[in-house]
């Protein structure tokens, strides 16, 4: 028993193998000791009678050798060995491809003679069978031969009985192929397509990267759309795999795209204002910590020379520490006022722009925001 080939769009399977007949037969019997100790003799096919045998499952014409010549024993026994190619029809199920293991069958049983004149049976066992088909396997393929199992069976009609012989073959697919050519690559290319989202490139070539990967797993796709029949009612997990990276490239393609949008889209002048007043409260701690450093500093010196003064005794009584520390709070709150003025005058400018497009037609609300301006100032003016 050989596996030549497996077309699974077709769900077909081309084997090779040998059928050997043996029967008996009561009238060709002789005593080999009456001629010349001949015990067996080799003749034409034709010459005697033998059983035509059919498989249930074959589909195309049948490719046998021609079996010109059958062996009789002094017995009466007569064999005749007949070689086989053919396709059979084969319920292939596809769901763990390229994990799958397969198994067909073959029926052996004659139509033209019914269970009074014909018994099909077999004379070997399945563990020799096997043995047998393992040793003599003549190729070493796609498919790997598991085991064969003989099953004897009845075929009953309205009148007559017909008997026959059923081999299941077992058969284990080598999946090494598929996996270097499919699933490797594909698995290949999300982590590519997962990659370029942390690149530093742009949003347009990202993109454009993005969708070339996207067609080198539709070029998968079709590989194995070619491989796969379409008339499977349970997908197999092949299929399963590439939708759901199908589905993942496409989602890495729209975040992009949402990405790309959120970044040229501008800002609302609300929250641009909120944006603004936040760095100015920044700027404005900023100045305060040096400003505050810097008063620290001052004052140290200011103590220093304070104590280098009262060690001297020409120096005591002198009044310009107090005047110092006036002079450096003054600058203080200076420089805070003038600090919040700015910031004032920088969020109602942001604020006041949209404004004036909506309110353009009536001049009472530039007169208001002229006078908030004012009432800010001299606020800050007086401070």
């Amino acid at each position: 028993m050989s596996i030549l080939s497996v077309t699974e769009k077709l769900q077909t399977v081309t084997v090779y193998f040998l059928v050997i007949m043996k029967w008996e037969n009561v009238f060709v019997t002789w005593n080999p000791q009456d001629f010349c100790n001949i015990s067996k003799l080799v003749l034409p096919v034709d010459t005697f009678w033998s059983p035509y045998i059919i498989i249930y499952e074959q589909v195309d014409e049948e490719k046998s050798l021609s079996r010109p010549f059958l062996s009789i024993t002094h017995n009466g026994i007569i064999s005749t060995t007949q070689q086989h190619q053919v396709t059979i029809t084969c319920n292939l199920e596809m769901h763990k491809f390229p994990f799958d293991t397969q198994m067909c069958s073959i029926s052996l049983f004659s139509i033209n003679h019914p269970a009074t004149d014909l018994i099909l049976r077999s004379n070997q066992t399945t563990d020799e069978v096997n043995k047998k088909s393992k040793l003599y396997h003549l190729t070493n393929g796609e498919w790997k031969f598991t085991n064969i199992n003989i099953i004897p069976y009845r075929l009953e009609d309205e009148e007559e009985v017909f008997t026959g012989i059923i081999y299941e073959i077992s058969m284990k697919r080598r999946p090494i192929l598929y996996v270097l050519n499919l699933i490797f690559p594909s698995c290949a290319l999300y982590l590519l397509d997962m990659t370029i989202l942390f690149s530093s490139s742009s949003y347009e070539d990202k993109i454009s990267f993005q969708l070339s990967l996207i067609i080198g797993e539709s070029v998968l796709a079709l590989i194995l759309k070619d491989i796969l029949p379409t008339s499977s009612d349970d997908p197999p997990i092949i299929v399963m795999f590439f939708i759901g990276v199908f589905v993942l490239m496409i989602m890495g393609v729209l975040e992009t795209c949402l990405l790309m949008q959120l970044k040229k889209k501008p800002l609302h002048p609300f929250l641009k204002a909120m944006k603004l007043l936040r760095c100015r409260e920044q700027a404005r701690t900023t100045s305060r910590n040096l400003l505050s450093k810097q008063g620290d500093s001052l004052t140290e010196m200011a103590m220093r020379q304070e104590e280098r003064r009262d060690s001297n005794p020409l120096g005591k009584g002198n009044i310009e520490l107090p005047m110092l520390t006036e002079r450096i709070n003054a600058e203080g709150q200076r420089s805070g006022t003038q600090a919040e003025l700015q910031e004032y005058e920088s969020a109602l400018l942001v604020l006041d722009k949209p404004a004036r497009g909506k309110v353009h037609s009536s001049g009472s609300y530039t007169s208001d925001m002229s006078s908030l301006h004012l009432d800010f100032k001299s606020a800050a003016t007086s401070n």
